[in-house]
């Protein structure tokens, strides 16, 4: 049984998976990297490459039955924390943190043992998981500015990318579009690209490259839908991409889940973006008022027609560049 001083746990989305393996990185740092467990579903499977440090342990549980997967992290972290009475856990949100963190509270009730319990809210409010989670938890993180907080917030900023790595470039002689729909791609928002798309005359088409984000499930579909212009290599399809680079689009369509809305704001307003509804509460429709009511500008739905030259860098003042470092100073005092 290895012995382990951090555990951080994330699933269900690349909003809360992304943030949550920024900290194990910077994290692995300053700790040892074979102190650090990773707990993850088979959504964050995919991104686990994006993990520096091969040292880092790591749990990878399908949750797609909640009942199974309730009962398998049980039987696996029982010994672990057995085993290591003292240990700072960290939720970024998603389902599967809220087991792994009950149990935490269970030991540090029944078993005198001195867990440490914190959180992170990416979005303007807490999802369903992060709502339970917050009453097990020392600090939340939330990445937001509120009037009222509450005793436990700590306002951190919002999550961004790390500003020096290497990144896209792509052709200035195209019009250069972007689609994106979160970790899970977004059919509604191809559907409605490629009907615009289609409309288009075809002396403003030959000007356009598009870069597409699709489920891998649906890549095959659309790779047909779009025949015609990956045929003529005016279009890429892409299921996650890690050197996006948006300043270098005149034009994108987007969701406006946190992740996505802030870290293009910070580079371009050259946006339009259509909340996801489906979910119970509402948060990616919450996050883009929180925009608009700040009178930030966003674009409406409309294909651009020639090159758009963007001048200046829009910045969006709620990212903060050194929110992870923040909680990092938080969780390791």
């Amino acid at each position: 049984m290895r012995k382990i001083k951090f555990i951080v746990i994330a699933g269900s989305s690349g909003g809360h998976i992304l943030p949550a393996i920024k900290y194990i990185n910077n994290l692995s740092d300053i700790k040892k990297a074979n102190e650090i467990l990773f707990i993850t579903n088979e959504i964050g499977r995919d991104y686990l490459d994006q993990i520096k440090n091969n040292d880092i342990s790591k749990i990878i549980i399908n949750s797609k039955n909640k009942y199974k997967y309730i009962f398998k992290i049980t039987l696996k972290l029982s010994l672990f924390f057995v085993y290591n009475r003292k240990i700072t856990l960290i939720g970024f949100g998603g389902f599967i943190t809220t087991p792994v963190l009950v149990i935490s509270k269970l030991f540090n009730l029944f078993f005198l043992s001195s867990n440490k319990i914190f959180i992170h809210e990416q979005n303007i409010i807490y999802g369903l998981a992060n709502k339970i989670n917050y009453y097990f938890a020392k600090n939340s993180f939330i990445s937001f500015p509120k009037i009222n907080m509450r005793k436990k917030e700590i306002f951190v900023g919002n999550f961004f990318l790390d500003k020096n790595k290497s990144r896209e470039k792509l052709n200035n002689k195209f019009i250069n579009i972007l689609l994106i729909g979160g970790s899970a791609g977004s059919i509604e928002l191809n559907n409605k690209l490629f009907e615009d798309v289609m409309n288009l005359e075809k002396k403003y088409l030959q000007k356009m490259k598009f870069y597409i984000q699709i489920p891998i499930s649906y890549k095959d579909i659309f790779k047909k839908k779009y025949s015609d212009l990956i045929n003529n290599s005016r279009c890429e399809l892409f299921t996650f991409k890690n050197n996006l680079n948006y300043k270098e689009y005149d034009y994108i369509l987007s969701r406006s889940g946190s992740g996505s809305i802030n870290e293009i704001l910070y580079h371009t307003n050259n946006v339009h973006f259509i909340p996801h509804l489906a979910s119970r509460d509402k948060h990616q429709k919450l996050n883009l008022n929180y925009f608009l009511s700040h009178n930030m500008s966003l674009k409406d739905f409309l294909l651009p027609n020639k090159k758009n030259f963007i001048s200046d860098q829009y910045f969006n003042s709620v990212i903060n560049p050194y929110s992870i470092e923040k909680i990092i100073c938080y969780t390791t005092r």
